[in-house]
């Protein structure tokens, strides 16, 4: 957790401070490094928190990049892994129960952006799949 948090520091200083590229490699990093740490860490809401934020704050980087594609890409991430951890309840149905309610605000969070920036999503891009059935 605390290393987590070490990385999301950092991406955000270098994000403050006009050093993008360093912050997209910090926010990729902490999005790889919030995967294993679902399960060990002992408070489910806050493990959801972190895999959101993650992956949120690696799509707004590119959304204020005009990086469309990779910003949607990276929502899809964060879908599918909390598609993923929602349907694990005979796992751990706390955990589940944090990430369906997150998936709800992340997909109509993404939907809406979709919307206002009046995006297309690829058809040729498999990892859009998701995206594209929420906002259709």
């Amino acid at each position: 957790m605390e290393q987590w948090k070490a990385i999301m520091q950092s991406a955000n200083r270098a994000y403050q401070e006009g050093r993008e590229s360093d912050a997209e490699q910090l926010y990729k990093s902490s999005c790889e490094r919030v995967v294993p740490l679902l399960t060990e860490w002992k408070d489910p809401e806050a493990a959801i928190a972190m895999l959101s934020v993650s992956y949120q704050n690696l799509a707004d980087l590119y959304f204020r990049q005009g990086r469309y594609d990779d910003a949607l890409v990276a929502y899809a991430g964060l879908l599918r892994q909390l598609t993923d951890l929602s349907q694990s309840g005979d796992r751990d149905a706390e955990l589940a129960r944090f990430a369906e309610g997150a998936l709800h605000k992340a997909g109509s969070e993404l939907s809406q952006e979709v919307r206002m920036r009046r995006l297309a999503l690829p058809e040729d891009n498999p990892d859009l799949a998701p995206i594209r059935s929420l906002i259709s």
